[in-house]
């Protein structure tokens, strides 16, 4: 063993790296001020300079599967930051997406040469030596990876159709080369109170309005006090219900990854209801929980023979806003809210019952007139 590669220097080394990924936020299910995983904005730093790439040249710069690639463009073509180009081949940005790299890397830089400016300190280490240790270490780094090391891709068998975004269809089996096939996690829609839900619906929103607008321990307190006492409303029988999208995992603990909720008497008036803690945990992004929540929660709506539904969501979340727009939702306007700390464009929207469509009786039977 040579002085350069005992313990003496790999352990602190080992330490550091270590240190520095955490740093950077690499083990958080958000980075760099945004609301994507770290896959996803270094998929979205790649695209940047108006690249286009491949799933599989995406894969081979980040230094991943074509799996994992597959499992991050859904979410960021469905968010609107990214488009198909071409032949439907290759990936680009949208101007959305230019602008949310823009704001990605306005962070970074801040985050840099913040730490820059501490740097020094008197023991002549400068700027450029970081730099050119960092590139040093990199080449190493990839020098070291050992023989036979690859990034394996899921295969689709000879014949088989390819489904949305090149994943394998229905029936798809592993041939060489190809990643372990892994239990299928699915989610299931469940209504009404769930042991763990008031917990869960005030840990999604944290997660995402704590990193990205700084609201903290007032919006926290508010926000759970409504959702409690919404929660000690649902299924009184007056308009109110739940639903959690239960993420069921093989050999694991069923875990709460979304939610939504209708509030019957919030707006205080007759035959209006409200939509409220629509959220979906990133970690169940692609399942259809979504889509599959705010429909149980619109099916709802109709039996309970409201005429309208009102909402409130900010103009930033493009994918809750499409879903919304599907289901009938129309834009009535929009405002800023200054929320606890940084502030928020919201927009207002508001579901009317189709004309032609009757209200239900007590009995299940239509009532006569149309609403």
């Amino acid at each position: 063993m040579t002085p350069t590669t005992s313990n003496d220097f790999i352990t602190p080394l080992r330490a550091a790296s270590r240190n520095l990924a955490r740093e950077w936020g690499f083990l958080r299910p958000k980075i760099a001020g945004s609301d994507l995983s770290a896959a996803a904005v270094h998929a979205l730093i790649e695209l940047g300079n108006g690249r286009s790439l491949s799933v599989d040249e995406l894969a081979a710069e980040l230094r991943v599967s074509t799996g994992q690639v597959r499992g991050v463009v859904p979410e960021l073509v469905g968010r609107g930051l990214v488009r198909s180009e071409g032949d439907g081949g290759s990936y680009g940005l949208t101007e959305e997406g230019k602008e949310t790299l823009g704001r990605i890397n306005g962070f970074a830089q801040r985050q840099v040469a913040k730490a820059l400016e501490d740097v020094g300190g008197g023991n002549g280490v400068t700027a450029g030596d970081i730099t050119s240790v960092f590139r040093i270490w990199t080449q190493a780094l990839e020098r070291a990876r050992e023989v036979g090391e690859n990034f394996p891709t899921p295969a689709v068998t000879p014949g088989q159709e390819e489904g949305p975004f090149g994943l394998p269809g229905t029936g798809a089996v592993a041939g060489a080369g190809v990643e372990p096939a892994v239990a299928k996690r699915t989610v299931e829609i469940v209504s009404g109170y769930q042991p763990g839900i008031l917990g869960r619906v005030v840990e999604m929103h944290m997660e995402y309005y704590y990193p990205k607008y700084n609201w903290g321990r007032e919006f926290e307190t508010v926000f759970t006090e409504g959702m409690l006492d919404l929660l000690k409303r649902v299924g009184n029988g007056k308009g109110n219900q739940a639903w959690a999208a239960v993420l069921k995992q093989p050999g694991g603990k069923d875990r709460i990854v979304g939610t939504v909720f209708i509030d019957g008497e919030i707006t205080a008036k007759e035959g209006v209801a409200k939509l409220r803690a629509f959220i979906v945990d990133e970690e169940a992004r692609g399942l259809g929980a979504g889509k599959r929540l705010l429909r149980a929660a619109m099916d709802f709506i109709m039996e309970e023979g409201f005429r309208q539904c009102e909402l409130t969501t900010s103009k930033e979340l493009m994918v809750a806003r499409k879903m919304y727009e599907t289901e009938g939702f129309k834009p009535m306007g929009e405002y800023w809210y200054g929320g606890w700390l940084e502030g928020v464009c919201s927009m207002e929207y508001l579901w009317e019952r189709p004309a032609g469509k009757h209200t239900p009786s007590e009995d299940g039977t239509l009532k006569g007139k149309e609403v």
